[in-house]
């Protein structure tokens, strides 16, 4: 052992709960360059899973690093209550270019779960300023997930992230999630009559419409359903739902949003228009924390109306530097047409990742779209039978494919919330075809090391 990394082991100890779910760092990230990550003895891997799914420009990028340095030479932070902010003016004006053409006005903060906090609070208070207080209710899905924080994880339905903070919890109704792969009703497309989006109607029947705020759930599945695609009917049949029962719908794109899906948005493979927006991760592509809420103007035209104020902030939201980074950002995926790009590549992507995956007999299923990809571990290929949750299966496939310099994302829980592993990959939308095989060349021997171990 280095003495740097014994040196940085050590310190280790000085953070709480430092890795992630049973994993632990095992050395240190020194340096990035592109789609690549370098260790402290400078070996090299393929950053697959993308932070995860934060990384779009890759690592070091020049322009974006430049944009941020620009800015802070000019001024790094001041109270947006004080002063206007040029940086930010202009990205709500590109971003609003860029969403759904009812999305007309932005609200920025800091993280995905501090936007979901704010889409609870804002889709409450629209409707008590049109005078209907009662409205507070905000159903999700099971198995969906939108953040951390308390009233994220209430409107989540990850069973794992969920388990040890029940007590703290609002216990908001959730419906089933539509992977067909593992249908919840146990039903096959097309013959089901699309059960997972008619259970929302009798799902807010149930509960009374008139105490429905709104509806959260992610265009895309993330770590919950590992990239779960819904069918064609599902996202217009939730539209017509939520308007029947004047319901908000709130599209949670932390993940999928600019461009990850090959869409500025992932909603838009559906052509459906949400009220209501939130983003984060690769709208910086991870150089520095800002997450967007992008609001309907039929709810911003209610506050405007009434002369209303949205009593919510945070601190760090919107700061001039962040707001470069996403501008250059944003530049550069327009300049280089990234969207159209991943758009393309990403059919190479899932080609090449099923002619060296899909024939694993531990891989189960292979979903998602444009460079987002969900492989989901199974036991028994025939029966979907997962991997015993002890067993950790999707951690420790990460660890081999570190072992081989490929990363990925690993995720539990796809079988009803408590069984069932998933690796997710998510690289930076400038990774190229020769770069695809050489990751997926990886993978394939890593599975191969993993299910001499497993099976």
């Amino acid at each position: 052992m280095s003495d740097r990394l014994e040196a940085a082991q050590k310190l280790a100890g000085n953070i709480f709960a430092m890795g992630h779910g049973v994993l632990t760092p095992k050395v240190i990230c020194d340096h990035g360059e592109g789609i690549y990550l370098f260790d402290h003895t400078g070996k090299r891997y393929i950053d697959f899973s993308g932070g995860p799914h934060v990384v779009t420009l890759g690592h070091a990028d020049p322009r974006v690093i430049g944009a941020m340095t620009a800015q802070m030479k000019k001024v790094s932070y001041f109270f947006r209550g004080f002063w206007l902010s040029e940086p930010l003016l202009a990205l709500a004006e590109r971003i609003v270019k860029v969403s759904p053409p009812n999305l007309k006005m932005c609200w920025f903060c800091g993280s995905g779960s501090e936007a979901t906090e704010t889409v609870i609070k804002l889709a409450h208070q629209y409707h008590a300023e049109r005078g209907k207080p009662e409205k507070y209710m905000v159903i999700g899905r099971w198995q969906g997930y939108h953040g951390m924080t308390v009233a994220a994880l209430a409107v989540s339905g990850h069973s794992g992230r969920r388990r040890r903070f029940v007590p703290l919890l609002h216990q908001w109704p959730k419906i089933g999630a539509p992977l067909c792969y593992r249908c919840p009703h146990d039903l096959k497309y097309p013959g089901c009559g699309i059960k997972c989006a008619r259970e929302l109607d009798e799902l807010i029947n149930q509960v009374g419409a008139q105490y429905v705020s709104a509806f959260i759930a992610e265009p895309i599945g993330g770590a919950g359903t590992a990239c779960m695609v819904p069918v064609p009917e599902y996202y217009p049949m939730i539209r017509e739902i939520c308007d029947k029962h004047d319901v908000l719908f709130i599209d949670d794109e932390v993940i999928c949003g600019f461009g990850r899906t090959g869409k500025w948005f992932g909603i838009e493979h559906w052509g459906v228009k949400p009220d209501i927006i939130t983003s984060a991760k690769g709208m910086t592509s991870g150089y520095t924390p800002m997450a967007v809420v992008i609001i309907d103007e039929k709810i911003a035209e209610v506050f405007h109306e009434k002369g209303a104020v949205f009593l919510h902030d945070f601190t760090m939201a919107g700061n001039p530097v962040s707001a470069a980074a996403c501008l250059a950002v944003l530049d550069i995926i327009e300049k280089e047409n990234l969207v159209e790009h991943v758009a393309r590549v990403g059919e190479y992507f899932f080609q090449r990742g099923r002619e060296k995956l899909a024939h694993h007999p531990t891989v189960g299923d292979i979903r998602g779209k444009g460079l987002l990809m969900g492989i989901e571990l199974v036991r028994d290929k025939e029966t979907k039978e997962p991997f015993p949750p002890e067993r950790g299966a999707a951690y420790r496939l990460q660890q081999i494919a570190m072992e081989h310099g490929v990363m990925g994302y690993p995720t539990t829980g796809v079988d009803n919330g408590v069984r069932g592993d998933t690796l997710l990959l998510s690289p930076p939308f400038i990774v190229t075809e020769s770069q695809i095989d050489a990751a997926f060349d990886l993978l394939d021997d890593a599975l191969t090391d993993f299910e001499k171990e497993f099976l």
